[in-house]
């Protein structure tokens, strides 16, 4: 199996070109990079949506957006659709090597490093929104929320969401993924990824009459090399290789894609989206 990452171009059925991995990638290559660097070359990112509907959240405490901070901003795929609507935008995550991938993408955006329990370096009553996706599950809730209500200014919105798990178009495609997400890979996700699994739905914010949203989704029209791609991001696959460092069970899997995509038949796959968004009060 060649070590060589190459890549191509192939056009799609909207006559649009998208670049591919093609089928020569090497799992085994994943297993030396660094975790960071192909979380974000392969994670999905958010629809325009997504943001869209929280700024309309927002407009209906100001008029004027200034400052929002992205917490747990990974590598920065959540923070940068908000430099459109924010005159200063922050990205804040404990991981170094996600923020020099961040700053590497995303310019004019303030990228830090450091815990989302620990907002000391904002001034109370500083920032108009605050977001959080797909991290809260990995934070001190009592701690975050103190500091959230903080630094959030009067009106101010805190807006939690993430994206649970794959449905791919084809059944026999999603039999065949959700084995080596729940069998294969069984005893080797965090503890924490329930939360994620059943949509956030045992969380509540910190303000009364809070909401949430359940309706917007991401979609994507990938080859199965991209979507291979993408499992290789999964941690529980990361941990799965430390155990089982020769393991061919991706390599199997893309295989067996393969047979159900041939011909570069371009798969869709859909991620629910769920957003809780909630408002400190006025006064």
């Amino acid at each position: 199996m060649t070590n060589i990452l190459c890549r191509r171009l192939l056009r799609t059925k909207q006559s649009k070109y998208i670049t591919l991995v093609t089928r020569s990638m090497s799992i085994r290559l994943f297993e030396s990079s660094d975790h960071a660097k192909y979380y974000a070359q392969f994670r999905p990112d958010y629809p325009d949506t997504v943001v869209q509907t929280i700024v309309e959240y927002c407009k209906l405490s100001y008029n004027n957006l200034n400052t929002a901070i992205d917490v747990g901003c990974g590598t920065g795929q959540s923070t940068h659709s908000l430099k459109t609507y924010f005159s200063h935008v922050i990205g804040l995550d404990v991981s170094g090597k996600q923020i020099e991938q961040a700053k590497l993408k995303y310019h004019g955006i303030n990228f830090r490093v450091g815990p989302a329990e620990d907002l000391s370096f904002l001034e109370s009553g500083s920032v108009n929104l605050i977001t959080t996706a797909q991290a809260i599950h990995w934070m001190n809730h009592e701690i975050f929320y103190k500091e959230v209500d903080r630094v959030l200014g009067p009106g101010g919105v805190l807006a939690v969401y993430g994206y649970g798990i794959p449905v791919e178009n084809k059944k026999e495609a999603h039999k065949l993924v959700s084995h080596f997400y729940s069998q294969t890979l069984s005893g080797y996700w965090d503890k924490e990824r329930k939360y994620v699994e059943q949509h956030y739905q045992m969380f509540h914010l910190p303000y009364d009459g809070w909401t949430r949203k359940d309706e917007l989704e991401i979609v994507k029209h990938w080859s199965v090399d991209q979507y291979t791609g993408y499992i290789t991001s999964w941690s529980a696959w990361q941990k799965y290789l430390k155990v089982h460092p020769e393991s061919k069970d991706l390599q199997t899997l893309h295989d067996k894609l393969i047979e159900l995509y041939p011909n570069d038949e371009i798969m869709t796959i859909r991620w629910p989206i769920f957003m809780l968004l909630g408002t400190k009060p006025m006064a």
